[in-house]
């Protein structure tokens, strides 16, 4: 490693921060082009379907250039998809060297590496690895972990519940949590709820115009309850029942995570009820938790939390931030193995 890769790479690292979530399937990639120590172009990823960010960097070269070093926060790719292989592009009349942060973790897209030293250019890995991992945590759980990754969103009273008795919760928090709430709806793959929510709220579970997209909606009806003249249904849902669930709850999680990894959802929203969020919960099968705390409080009603934990039982949660929405508080809790090390 170069004495100034981790700061070429920081700066490519900012670049793959631009990138939204209209990237997805793909992860978000920066990449920089140096020549005799000053950075020359860069590029990040594009819209699914678009450029990739060493493509992006590349076309950006405003002249002929050699002996340059690409800095790319991820494998450049090697095979065609809705785009052509990222390695094609990679010449060594112009690059005598690339930098990596992370190896690329999507079977199809891996080898890339290799490909691009058979030119005789020179490959260095894992510059900034943690941080670039970081960027794209959801990428990587996706493809590690075999399913998506996991979001727990609660909204509760000061004492805990989430609802009256009779299930009644709007609105415990107000209008700006909730659009807060909304925006992370719009930046996930899909949106899981149970039988009760829909029953007791009959939501609509899109973005309210707060995003680009609205996310896929995944309802869990065991026991065929549900009326297919519900919000959700317009939205043509994929139902759960009892047809692949059954009676063993943290089973059902692992199905499910199973079947929506297969359908290629890298992100899942779970919005509750307190049963769906204790099944989570239970099976440590999530990685964030996001609770909203409203100046509200009930002497009775549905907790937050309806499970089999005990105080002695660890979440391994650290705390990430606490945010303010008037006179409502947001915790955000991530599990320890994504709280990343700087490096």
């Amino acid at each position: 490693m170069y004495e100034n890769d981790e700061k070429y790479m920081s700066a490519a690292l900012l670049e793959a921060e631009k990138a939204g979530p209209e990237v997805y399937p793909n992860p978000k990639v920066g990449a920089i082009i140096v020549f005799n120590g000053e950075i020359i172009s860069r590029g990040h990823t594009q819209e699914y379907g678009g450029d990739h960010a060493e493509v992006v960097a590349i076309k950006n070269l405003n002249k002929k250039y050699k002996n340059c070093t690409l800095f790319v926060t991820l494998e450049p790719c090697a095979h065609k998809g809705k785009t052509g292989a990222c390695t094609d592009l990679i010449d060594n009349k112009i690059f005598k060297r690339v930098v990596i942060a992370n190896l690329e973790i999507n079977p199809k897209a891996g080898g890339g590496a290799k490909l691009i030293s058979e030119k005789g250019i020179s490959i260095t890995e894992g510059v900034c690895s943690q941080n670039a991992k970081k960027i794209n945590k959801r990428f990587f759980t996706f493809y590690e972990k075999k399913r998506p990754y996991v979001i727990l969103k609660i909204a509760s009273t000061l004492n805990g519940f989430i609802a009256e008795k009779d299930g009644q919760s709007k609105w415990i928090t107000n209008e700006k949590s909730r659009s807060s709430s909304y925006q992370m709806r719009a930046n996930c793959d899909a949106i899981m709820v149970g039988t009760n929510t829909i029953i007791n709220d009959n939501p609509s579970l899109t973005s309210h115009g707060l995003g680009k997209k609205d996310p896929k909606i995944i309802l869990i009806d065991l026991k065929n309850k549900l009326d297919n003249k519900a919000n959700v249904f317009k939205h043509n849902p994929i139902v759960f029942s009892n047809d692949i669930l059954s009676l063993n709850h943290s089973k059902n999680i692992e199905i499910i995570l199973k079947k929506l990894f297969d359908m290629s959802f890298q992100s899942l929203f779970v919005e509750g009820g307190g049963k769906t969020l204790s099944r989570f919960i239970d099976t440590n099968l999530f990685d964030e938790l996001h609770i909203y705390y409203a100046p509200k409080l009930t002497a009775s009603g549905k907790p937050l939390y309806d499970g089999l934990k005990k105080i002695n039982d660890t979440l391994d949660l650290h705390l990430d931030k606490i945010e303010q929405f008037d006179n409502d508080i947001k915790i955000t809790y991530l599990k320890k193995e994504h709280v990343y090390r700087n490096n």
